[in-house]
């Protein structure tokens, strides 16, 4: 495909992802590279240059074959070590630490917590040496 194909098809994915979900810059085209090329799909990289997170995108050309493309992206991303799930918010999630490690659920959430967070940080000041350095009361025990 031309150039100017190839143009068009990124235009048509930043209009549809426009910024960062991390750090919310907002992407350029020149952010967007095509890493594969297939019959009916090309895969491409979105790069955020500001913090460097990445997302697989596959476009599907006319009448291509969307089934491959998922296929694609699943293995691209499980050889980077990621799984996709292609439910219906087709997120991309981290790959388990390791063999056999279980990750367990914490404590719920709750409104007060959220309230108690927005507080200290309307007065947390910033200084992140001296918060790291401070204890809880209470708590006498060395580093």
């Amino acid at each position: 495909m031309s150039d100017a194909s190839e143009f068009q098809i990124k235009q048509n994915i930043l209009e549809r992802i426009d910024r960062c979900t991390v750090c919310h810059r907002e992407f350029l085209t020149d952010d967007l590279k095509v890493i594969r090329r297939e019959q009916g799909f090309w895969v491409i990289a979105v790069t955020c240059n500001d913090c460097h997170n990445r997302n697989l995108v596959a476009a599907v050309l006319n009448d291509g074959d969307t089934a491959e493309a998922r296929s694609v992206l699943r293995e691209l991303s499980r050889s980077a070590g990621y799984d996709i799930d292609f439910g219906d918010s087709a997120t991309i999630a981290q790959a388990p630490f390791g063999e056999g490690d279980d990750v367990e659920a914490g404590a719920r959430i709750e409104a007060g917590d959220v309230l108690d967070m927005h507080q200290f940080l309307d007065e947390f000041d910033g200084d992140f040496k001296r918060l790291f350095r401070s204890r809880p009361s209470g708590d006498h025990s060395s580093n």
